[in-house]
């Protein structure tokens, strides 16, 4: 999958988890406190004018402060915005590049008037500040990162034995519920769901993406098979294939219109418009008429 395909896919609801973003803040304090301890506060110079009034602890505090709200005010922000839109992965790193130019300039600001020093550049402070706030935000969002990544991995394992117990348990049901199983090209089970849960599934160069319901919301997850292996296999369980890029679950497909393009499907649960090629037209419509 390239580059801007990866960054189109929606960010996972843990990336924005209360969880998570206490961690990041409580991270940021430990390493504010020991950054100044061990070095020094944010952009200081030598001390004059206003500074030269100020405790450096009191100097710390405001600079602390200052960044703790900036990062409060915009990780609430981007709770609330997550929790009604769905976010993609470009569109965060869009958001975090924004919140860390803030703080930037927002600390350059107040190092500048609390050093007072008519010698130093606004470029010079600047470069120091984003020095100072690289040194102390890499280690907390490595460590945020791998806590993550961690609970993801525990969530996937969690959901997938369940789904598999469910499959166990479903058994010979009515083939409208059936349990059915994605594997990548290594024959490795990956992914394992209700057959109503899948809305459609895209094709992304050597990976799918399969789109698919989560409680009352769509979700997705990235399968490392093409989807020509997929419609293979699937051909018989009301997949059907409708573009060299698209493979849909009839069950879920409300309306088959013409639009002035041509044909597309409407999928429940979907805001997103499937399209519908020449060449799988005639197929679908005779799938869909059943």
């Amino acid at each position: 999958m390239s580059i801007v395909d990866q960054l189109k896919l929606y960010i996972p609801k843990l990336l924005t988890q209360k969880r998570i973003v206490i961690l990041f803040f409580a991270l940021v304090l430990l390493f504010c406190i020991f950054f100044v301890v061990v070095y020094r506060p944010i952009g200081l110079l030598q001390p004059q004018g206003i500074l030269s009034s100020l405790d450096y602890r009191l100097y710390s505090i405001i600079l602390v402060l200052l960044g703790l709200v900036v990062f409060s005010v915009s990780r609430r922000s981007l709770y609330l915005v997550q929790r009604h839109v769905k976010m993609s992965l470009g569109a965060y790193f869009i958001w975090i590049g924004c919140e860390f130019l803030v703080l930037m300039v927002l600390l350059t600001v107040a190092a500048w008037y609390l050093n007072e020093n008519p010698n130093v550049s606004w470029l010079e402070l600047a470069g120091r500040v984003i020095i100072d706030i690289v040194a102390l935000l890499t280690m907390p969002y490595i460590v945020t990162v791998l806590v993550f990544l961690l609970q993801q991995k525990r969530l996937e394992i969690a959901t997938l034995t369940d789904q598999l117990q469910e499959s166990k348990a479903v058994g010979s049901s009515d083939s409208r519920d059936e349990v059915i199983q994605f594997y990548d090209k290594g024959d490795k089970l990956v992914f394992v769901t209700k057959r109503s849960n899948v809305l459609y599934i895209e094709a992304a160069d050597n990976y799918t993406i399969i789109h698919y319901l989560s409680g009352d919301k769509e979700d997705t997850l990235i399968l490392h098979n093409s989807l020509k292996n997929i419609a293979e296999t699937f051909s018989s369980q009301g997949m059907v294939r409708c573009h060299r890029g698209f493979l849909v679950n009839l069950e879920n497909v409300k309306y088959l219109r013409k639009e002035k393009d041509g044909l597309v499907l409407e999928i429940a649960s979907c805001e997103r418009l499937i399209p519908v090629s020449k060449t799988y037209a005639e197929d679908v419509v005779k799938q869909f008429a059943k």
